[in-house]
């Protein structure tokens, strides 16, 4: 089976279930922000021009060790180690063709140190602002708690199928439909077909909200 390509970690739930979150509040600035803030994921939001850090939550601060102020006067890139930009090219391009995209990638702080952090970003997740939820590479799965918004889904799900779950692990690398037909040799169609029967299962509505859960239930390794 397909599994996430990240270097050395996989994303944690935690991460998963704090995109679920922003996802519930998709479009409501008020709202979404009350998550943003609350939530101890740390979260980035960055502007889809500059690629500028718009805002951060505490979590995110003290990992860079940067004031808010701060965080706004650099880009992603800025925080990117140069050999790493063709890295962070072809992840932003995925992120706005497919809507989501998790990976690790490095980053390096103000004063030169370097570390790997995993992350699960979604394109527009307010109009021309990207969110990033992230955790040091390092952490482990226990040390990340989980938001109680009073609106998770503890329902039961019904099981992927090991194709359906080489589809879902694909999407979260960012890759687009037909892309992962390439990958699957299967047609569009088919893996149209496969992305309905993950919606549905899931009980989601598009590729994002089906990542996001994906992860928080362990579908994507």
């Amino acid at each position: 089976m397909t599994r996430l390509t990240v270097p050395s970690q996989s994303v944690p739930r935690s991460i998963g279930a704090a995109a679920e979150a922003v996802l519930r509040t998709r479009g409501r600035a008020r709202e979404m922000k009350r998550v943003f803030d609350r939530s101890p994921v740390p979260m980035v939001l960055v502007d889809s021009g500059r690629r500028r850090y718009v805002d951060a939550n505490l979590p995110a601060r003290l990992t860079f060790r940067l004031s808010l102020a701060e965080m706004r006067g650099y880009t992603v890139g800025d925080l990117t180690p140069p050999e790493e930009l063709p890295n962070l090219e072809a992840a932003w391009a995925r992120l706005l063709d497919t809507g989501c995209v998790a990976r690790t990638r490095v980053v390096v702080g103000p004063d030169g140190s370097r570390f790997e952090i995993v992350y699960l970003a979604l394109a527009d997740a307010l109009p021309g602002l990207h969110l990033g939820a992230f955790a040091p590479a390092s952490w482990p799965e226990d040390e990340l708690s989980i938001l109680d918004d009073g609106e998770a889904v503890d329902r039961p799900f019904a099981p992927l199928t090991p194709r359906e779950e080489e589809v879902l692990q694909l999407a979260a690398e960012g890759l687009s439909g037909p892309n992962i037909g390439e990958r699957l040799f299967v047609s569009p169609g088919t893996v149209k077909t496969h992305f309905q029967n993950i919606y549905d299962k899931l009980g989601v509505r598009d590729r994002a909200a089906a990542v996001a859960r994906g992860l928080r239930l362990g579908f994507i390794d």
